[in-house]
This record gives structure tokens, C-alpha cells and sequence, in this order.
């Protein structure tokens, strides 16, 4: 715990308010699986990271490759995969299913001690203790463990390169993607065993992934619908969604068109401003945001889908300060027929550190040869904020499917020491194997393979009878969201071998805007009596945001969060900081507390009931 102080004048004598950020409870891991509300939420400090088999020299031998010994291997000797130190969790294992069937070791130490001797097969399978479904998946080619795996010291994976034994044996992929955590957070170490905390964190988060196509945030009774019945939207027309003042947060947005052309999909646009600016935090046709049409196989992950019973859903919280307008846009010069639309929110529940949710969409052809284009930009954002996943369609004329080999690169904060380096496009979104299926390689792959955080909605290809390959997949990073400072770059190697190719993405991230100042319960740029009374009306209540008064955001309205009220008093009055004299602080102290007191005498609430 890290305790301050703020010094408030009372009645000419001292009153001495802690300010104070609770040390929260241990991280058990499953968090990021089982907290919905908790996405949006700036990860600023801490550090995602991937321990991968990618060719450092640029090349195409992505594979063989370890901390320790150095070099791209042919030989039989172990390996050193990586070595880290901590805290931090595992958030992320994954392998190609071949390649995890060919049994490599898997020796992980934690804190010192070998604590997982097995190999990639048990550990993959879904066979490897309590890791096993949904958190365990194998699907399109590839296999992959969400299965956390915390240390609060050093962690160290060990395992072999093998010389022989057939081409899984001999070519070892692997992708470890791990978070290191920020100051003042710690975990317990894995021991083998759950917890009670630990426990209760999975089941909740093995229920939302059991119940992709509901909103992983659960029913909230204080939530307000905004509904669109059927309408034509006019060529060059826009139709309003939602225009809300104030602050809140987006719980979901379903749009049904049933039988819409991928024409209209395409020329229909979501459009989503925040506080009133004029730019666009999402500009993207409605096809490339909810991944629908060209032939795309209807379908269900967490966050996004098709295939709910109100059409279209998006259940990516989207909380914002001073007001949000969704709209649908049509670009074409043909009107535009809609089924349904609904925009569900509430009010509150903000916090200062939340983003807001952006999209970026690309779309754009490459050329075949040279050094220009040889990698497609999903995503190119600055500022502060999360990466939270992507929509990925590619397209290539021919028969061969290695336009695939192209390697993913996220750049952070522009710097070589925090950039995640892939080993070829289908790894990116858990696959293997070009999506090949994963029990027979010589059969036909499929053509679709949905999964909760990753999936193939369409695949065209010559074993289908098409005379190109084209592939759309998506993969959402729950657990392993990539936050960043300064800024971010996501990519896709383009590999090329004499023919252009056409991608297109949507990139999906959380933004932080400008911090509040503390006191300012309403975002409004100003704190005063309206910021008092939000405090007055929360005080000492629990489970409490920003919004609520808990500056402090320790799930708690106290004195704490009005001694940082008072110093605060009167900023932005007139477009300046305000200083405060001695009386007006007793005064607003005096004031505050008597008001506290006869409002919430001897109460304690929860949020929400």
C-alpha cells in the first residue's frame, strides 16, 4: 500500500486526509477472461510480451529458433525458449497441431522450480491437469491454451529441437505470449493447484466463453434501449442510433439485415463520435466491423458476431464522458433496408482510466514484388491505450496457399525491445498449417472453424475449385491485450512471390483520453456543487467508479475522495485553476461532511443493489 497525504484546514486545526491507493487483491490470472467491465480499462502499465520461433535474419525459417542455443537448429539438443522475470502470467500458448502431436517437452520453472514437466500434446491436448476446454482449444490447423499461468519471481521453458523423426518433429513453431505486470501488483505463483479466488475467477470466465453470442457482461437492470424499427435508409442518408450527453458506457449494438447484398453490407457505414468532436473514433463499413457477408459463415465470439438472435451484436464496452453518437451511414446511391438496430447503455460507470473504443479499417492491394508494400497496415494509432484484436480478410490470384507464410509484427511504443514478433499469418489467429485440418493433413482444410477468441469465417482455394485463395479470420487479444504509451503499429507481411494481393482489416483498440482532474465526478471540465452533491449521494458507498465520486477509484466513496474534491474546488471556473483560501476549504469541508453525514448516516450500500 502507498500512502500520501493531502492537508485540508478544519476549524483552524489540521485534519490530515490519507490518499491512498489500496494495494488490490493477488491477480489470480483469469481477470482479463472473467472481468467484461474491466476491458476498457487502461493497461498502460503493464507490458505484453511473445517468446516466439520467428526468424530474427527476416527470412522464412520460423521455426527452431530459442533464447538459448542461438541460431536457427537442425541438431538434437535442449533448449532454453525463454526466461523472464517477473510478475507476470503466461497469458498464452499456442502451437500448431502437428507440431504440439509431435510430443516436444514442456518444461516450465516458476520461481526456480520445475513445477510443469510434460510435453506439447498433454499440455495442448486439453489433457495437462484442470487445462482443458473452452480455455484449451483445438480448431483450424492450430492449437492454443488461454490457460494462465502466473509467477511472481522468474519464469523459465525449457524444452528440445529434434534433428529427425518426420517434418512436425523437425520443425518446431511455438508462440508463448506472457504480460509482465506493473508496480504494486502481485500474483501468486502457480503451484499445480487453484485457488478459491482462482476457481471462482475461471468458472466465470469458462461461462462467458459457454455463452459466446450472449453479452459476456450480463444482464444489468439499469440498462436503457434505444431501438430502430425496419427503414429504408436514403442514398447519401444517415440514420441516428443513439445521441447521449453526459457519461455512460455502450453495453452492445445489434444491427439486423437480414438478405442484405454484400454491396450494401459494404456501403452501409457505423459511425461512432465521442464528446462531441468531430472526427470519427469508428468509420467502417458494416461488413468489415461485424465481419459479415462475402460468403462469411455466420458465426459467434464474445466480443463481436453474426449470428445473434437480434442479427449483428457488439458487445465491446464503450464507455464515454461527455456524450457519444452511433449512427449508420449509407454511402451508396441506393437506399439502403435495415431490419432492426439497437443500441443498449447506462449511465455512469465510469472511470478515468477507461479508453474508449476505436476501429481502424484498411483495405488496399500490394504489390507482388519489390520492397514498397511489403507490409499491410492493420493498425497506426499514438497516444495511450490497448489493442484489443482484428477482422483480417486476404486475397491472392492463384492456387497456392503460402500468401499465408506473411509474418505479423505489433510495434510498440516504436520501440525493438517491446515489438511481438509472429511466425506467419494463419499462427496469428491460433491455425497452423495453412487452416489445414488438424487429425489428417492430406485432407481438404475447411472451409470455416469459430471459436471465442478466434476463428476462419471463409476460405476460398483450389481444393474447393476456385482459381485464387482467399482466407478471412479474426482473432480477438482478451488476455493478451497489447497496451501501449505512445503509440502502436500492427502489420502484415505481405509475402509475395510475384503476385499482388489484396487485404483488408479491422483493427479494433481502446483509446485514453486526457485525464480528470480529481473532483471532477461529471467530466465536465469543472468542480463544483454538482460534483459535491455526486459525492454526497455516494458516500461511503462500495463497488463505486469515477462517476460516483470514488476519485481515489478504490471501490469507495470516503473522506479520501473528498479532501481531493476540496483541493481541486473551483478548477476550470472560468477557464482556469482556481486557488482555493483557507475559508472556502473549511467552508466545502464543514459543509461536505454535514451534508455526508445526514445523507448516508450509518449506511452502507453496494452499486447495483
Amino acid at each position: 500500500m502507498t500512502v500520501g497525504t493531502r492537508k485540508v484546514y478544519l476549524a483552524g486545526g489540521l485534519l490530515v486526509v490519507l490518499s491512498w491507493a489500496a494495494q488490490g487483491a493477488e491477480i489470480t490470472g483469469y481477470e482479463p477472461l472473467s472481468d467484461w467491465a474491466d476491458l476498457p480499462r487502461a493497461k498502460t502499465d503493464v507490458r505484453a510480451g511473445m517468446a516466439s520461433s520467428y526468424d530474427p535474419l527476416g527470412g522464412n525459417l520460423d521455426f527452431n529458433y530459442y533464447q538459448w542455443p542461438e541460431g536457427h537448429r537442425t541438431d538434437d539438443t535442449p533448449t532454453i525458449v525463454t526466461e523472464i522475470q517477473g510478475p507476470g502470467v503466461i497469458t498464452r500458448f499456442w502451437m500448431p497441431h502437428a507440431a504440439a502431436n509431435a510430443g516436444f517437452p514442456v518444461k516450465i520453472s516458476i520461481d526456480g522450480v520445475l513445477l510443469i514437466d510434460t510435453n506439447s500434446d498433454s499440455l495442448l491436448g486439453g489433457s495437462y491437469g484442470y487445462m482443458n476446454g473452452p480455455l484449451v482449444q483445438t480448431l483450424i490447423g492450430g492449437q492454443v491454451s488461454y490457460e494462465p499461468i502466473p509467477f511472481a519471481s522468474t519464469l523459465k521453458i525449457e524444452s528440445y529441437n529434434y534433428a529427425a523423426g518426420g517434418w512436425a518433429k523437425t520443425h518446431h513453431y511455438y508462440q508463448y505470449g506472457y504480460r509482465l505486470l506493473g508496480p504494486g501488483q502481485t500474483v501468486a505463483s502457480y503451484t499445480g493447484t487453484l485457488s478459491p479466488a482462482q476457481q471462482a475467477d475461471r468458472a466465470t470466465a469458462v461461462s462467458i466463453i459457454n455463452n459466446a453470442g450472449s453479452n459476456p457482461a450480463a444482464a444489468d437492470p439499469s440498462a436503457i434501449v434505444l431501438s430502430q424499427p425496419a427503414q429504408s435508409i436514403p442514398p447519401g442518408g444517415t440514420l441516428a442510433l443513439a445521441d447521449l450527453t453526459g457519461n455512460g458506457r455502450i453495453r452492445r449494438l445489434n444491427l439486423k439485415m437480414a438478405g442484405a447484398t454484400d454491396a450494401q453490407l459494404d456501403g452501409l457505414t457505423l459511425r461512432v463520435r465521442y464528446d462531441g468532436q468531430g472526427s470519427s473514433a469508428i468509420d467502417v463499413p458494416v461488413a468489415h466491423f461485424f465481419g459479415a457477408g462475402h460468403e462469411r459463415t455466420a458465426y459467434k465470439s464474445v466480443p463481436l458476431g453474426t449470428d445473434g438472435p437480434d442479427g449483428f451484436y457488439s458487445y465491446w464496452p464503450m464507455p464515454f464522458r461527455g456524450g457519444v453518437t452511433v449512427e449508420l451511414v449509407n454511402q451508396t446511391a441506393s437506399a439502403i433496408g435495415i431490419d432492426s438496430a439497437a443500441v443498449e447503455y447506462v449511465r455512469g460507470g465510469v472511470s478515468n482510466g477507461d479508453g474508449y473504443l476505436h476501429a481502424a479499417f484498411n483495405e488496399g492491394t500490394l504489390a507482388g514484388s519489390g520492397e514498397s508494400g511489403r507490409y499491410h497496415q492493420l493498425l497506426a494509432a499514438s497516444g495511450a491505450g490497448h489493442y484489443v484484436g482484428n477482422l483480417l480478410y486476404l486475397q491472392r490470384a492463384g492456387t497456392n496457399r503460402n500468401i499465408l507464410e506473411g509474418d505479423d509484427v505489433i510495434i510498440v511504443d516504436g520501440r525493438e525491445d517491446r515489438t511481438l514478433y509472429g511466425t506467419g499469418a494463419e499462427d496469428a489467429y491460433n491455425g497452423g498449417y495453412y487452416y489445414d485440418h488438424v487429425l489428417v493433413q492430406s485432407e481438404d482444410p475447411p472451409e470455416s472453424g469459430i471459436g471465442p477468441f478466434h476463428g476462419l469465417l471463409h476460405m476460398d482455394d483450389a481444393d474447393f475449385g476456385d482459381d485464387f485463395v482467399r482466407t478471412d479470420q479474426y482473432r480477438w487479444l482478451i488476455a493478451d491485450a497489447v497496451g501501449f504509451t505512445e503509440g502502436i503499429q500492427v502489420r502484415m507481411e505481405h509475402y509475395r512471390n510475384g503476385t499482388d494481393a489484396l487485404f483488408g482489416s479491422t483493427a479494433f483498440y481502446y483509446l485514453i483520453p486526457d485525464a480528470a482532474v480529481a473532483g471532477d465526478a461529471n467530466f465536465d471540465g469543472v468542480v463544483n456543487i454538482t460534483d459535491l452533491g455526486i459525492v454526497a449521494s455516494n458516500w461511503q458507498a462500495i463497488g463505486t467508479y469515477w462517476t460516483d465520486g470514488d476519485f481515489s477509484e478504490n471501490g469507495v466513496v470516503n473522506i479520501t475522495d473528498l479532501g481531493a474534491l476540496a483541493s481541486n474546488w473551483q478548477h476550470g471556473v472560468g477557464g482556469s485553476i482556481q486557488t482555493v483560501p483557507e475559508p472556502a476549504v473549511t467552508w466545502l469541508v464543514v459543509f461536505g461532511v454535514g451534508m455526508l453525514a445526514g445523507i448516508r448516516r450509518g449506511r452502507w450500500t453496494r452499486r447495483g443493489g
